[in-house]
């Protein structure tokens, strides 16, 4: 009885030594005089990381934040914290909220429970994702949010991860706290100049502390680089480098146990092949048209794939079974310089930490790599030799487990013809349009298991074309050719396309269609261009009368320009041509911006270089 009491004492003790310290922590904290640009103010954020000897870990996370407006209310009200429920449990501490009068709002039972994540739900084979949701009661302007929670972690790898110190919130006091075996050596970065690091120890282990006081603000623009280049990231790892994971992890896809009629698949397959590359294609094209690739979380899963012979007859799996079934199907062929590969995120590509620091989460896909090519098998929308993207920083499981920069063929994206003929106002336009890689898969995700007359609808509303009417097509040439550009024709008819002022006569072209936003007059963050440009028009404009002296045309706006724009070694352009040959007017468009980030001292020549490319006067031809 008296072992009750003291429990229940020392319970109520540091219940009010916590209550003393919320009490302070909430004392003075500014509100949107200082933060007008705000939702919320993190005012005391604090995060411990304990890892063990045998690398499972705890995550313990306490905040206090303090609510602007409604828009901190939308976002901080609902509180999602995910867990990968195959290798982690999540633990509660005492969370609540606090209102204007500093009266203390408890959580309802019923307002805390579990449920998958969306894509689990979507993908339960292959992910174990949950869902813990804490929904606050009455979160108005000036309430404070208490949050504290552990997730415990026994999956026994080698601990990474990146802890950001800057968010669109201002953190007035933001801890991370790292304690692990001396043992162990820990690879990390921060920024000196912004982050406070303390060293210390406590027996057996090092304590790493990383400290931001009132750091600035985050401001969210379109097109802005992600945290891990433009915000003030704590990245932190147990692996010595890239090397080091490549070969933990890309080693359990080799020398895999192989059934014996899946070898004979891959030599019937290929028994009629010409060469390697044909044997590459037959395999490739047997995977997109009889297996369907299952969502996982490449950064989540352990290496080991499911024993091909169960991949082989249930027709499905994740990147990682997949990928393990078509190199064996590659081997089976006598292709035996395959090698899985993983591709690490291409929107962080240009960060030094990304090169350096080998994090698990940076990890993005698994596929296949093969004489400089990338394959995601089992994808029937994704072209032979295309993993979805262009350039990217990848691991090879090789003999060495490389890490090298990957750059894909710099081939025209998009490439449109337009063949008009004009009879009196009117025009009818025959369009070839031609995609290769991202462009090609898009299309074919949209279309290819369309109804004809569904794809005919959403093709016609996709064109954007207002003023014209689809009247044929459109036929999709080769979609059961995966590996070669996706084609597309159609016609379209235009009743007032030609419009006449005598002695002039004008019409407007298609305008190229990307998507890069330089509305902003100036930014605080650089701009990085995600995806590259490559785009060409080709305008063959007829008229359906004979010309001589009398009405022979003149082209009034006849020019042969390029403007360019130079970002480290690379040039991004767009060039202009438009002549009058044999009385049939010709116009050539050609427009490429690599991926890059511009640096916001150079976004005012940046955005003037888009403006130049979107002047509405170059898709206007002027005749008389």
């Amino acid at each position: 009885m008296t072992r009750k009491i003291f429990i229940l004492l020392l319970l109520a003790f540091c219940l009010n030594i916590f209550a003393d310290k919320i009490d302070d922590v909430i004392k003075s904290v500014p509100g949107n005089d200082k933060y007008p640009n705000a939702s919320a103010i993190n005012v005391l954020t604090e995060i411990d990381l304990e890892v063990e000897d045998d690398f499972s870990y705890t995550y313990h996370v306490f905040y206090v934040k303090k609510i602007l407006n409604y828009k901190g209310s939308r976002r901080y009200s609902d509180v999602k914290i995910s867990y990968n429920a195959d290798f982690e449990q999540i633990e509660l501490g005492h969370c609540f909220s606090i209102d204007t009068e500093g009266n203390r709002i408890e959580i309802p039972e019923n307002q805390i429970y579990d449920m998958n994540d969306t894509e689990s739900i979507q993908s339960p084979d292959y992910k174990n994702f949950r869902e813990k949701i804490i929904n606050f009661p009455k979160i108005e302007p000036g309430y404070f949010v208490v949050l504290d929670y552990t997730i415990s972690n026994n999956r026994c790898e080698p601990v990474s991860g990146v802890e950001h110190l800057r968010e669109s919130n201002p953190y007035l006091t933001k801890t991370f706290t790292l304690k692990f075996p001396k043992d162990k050596a820990l690879n990390s970065f921060y920024d000196k100049e912004i982050v406070t690091f303390t060293r210390s120890s406590e027996g057996n282990d090092n304590i790493y502390s990383w400290q931001v006081i009132d750091a600035k603000i985050y401001k969210e623009e379109d097109n802005s680089p992600s945290l891990l280049i433009s915000g003030t990231p704590i990245v932190y790892s147990f692996y010595k480098d890239w090397h080091e994971l490549a070969s933990y992890k890309l080693a359990k896809l080799k020398n895999i146990e192989v059934d014996p009629e899946i070898s004979e698949m891959g030599k019937s397959l290929t028994k009629d092949c010409q060469n390697d590359n044909e044997k590459v294609l037959a395999i490739y094209k047997f995977m997109a048209e009889n297996f369907n690739e299952k969502e996982a979380y490449t950064s989540q899963f352990d290496f080991t794939p499911e024993p091909l012979t169960e991949v082989w007859q249930k027709k499905f799996g994740s990147e990682r079974e997949l990928t393990a079934l078509f190199i064996a199907l590659l081997n089976s062929a006598g292709i035996a310089d395959a090698y899985p590969a993983i591709i690490l995120s291409s929107n962080n590509k240009f960060s030094e930490i990304q090169k350096k620091y080998a994090v698990t989460d940076f990890m993005d896909k698994l596929c296949v790599y093969w004489h400089d090519q990338l394959f995601s098998a089992g994808n029937s929308y994704m072209p032979f030799a295309y993993a979805n993207i262009s350039e990217a920083n990848i691991l090879i499981g090789n003999d060495n487990y490389e890490f090298i920069k990957f750059s894909g063929k710099n081939s025209v994206i998009e490439n449109q013809v337009y063949n008009y003929n004009i009879s009196g106002t009117s025009a009818v336009v025959d369009v070839k349009s031609t995609y290769s890689a991202g462009k090609n898969k898009e299309k074919r995700e949209w279309y290819l298991n369309m109804p004809d007359a569904q794809r005919k609808i959403w093709f016609n509303r996709s064109l954007g074309v207002r003023s014209a009417s689809l009247i044929e097509g459109p036929e999709f040439l080769n979609f059961d050719k995966i590996d070669e550009d996706l084609e597309i024709t159609y016609t379209l008819e235009y009743e007032d396309f030609l419009v006449n002022q005598p002695p002039y006569k004008y019409c407007k072209l298609i305008a190229a269609d990307f998507s890069l936003d330089v509305s902003l007059d100036d930014r605080e963050n650089d701009y990085q261009v995600k995806d590259k440009i490559f785009l060409k028009q080709k305008f063959n404009i007829e008229f359906d009368m004979k010309m001589n002296e009398e009405n022979k045309i003149l082209l009034l706006n006849e020019t042969q320009d390029i403007i360019e724009f130079k970002i480290n070694d690379k040039t991004a352009y767009f060039k202009l041509e438009a002549k009058l040959a044999d009385s049939k007017i010709i116009v050539n468009k050609e427009i490429y911006i690599p991926e890059c980030i511009i640096p916001n001292s150079r976004y005012q020549e940046f955005k003037q270089f888009i403006l130049s490319i979107q002047n509405p006067i170059d898709n206007m031809v002027f005749m008389k």
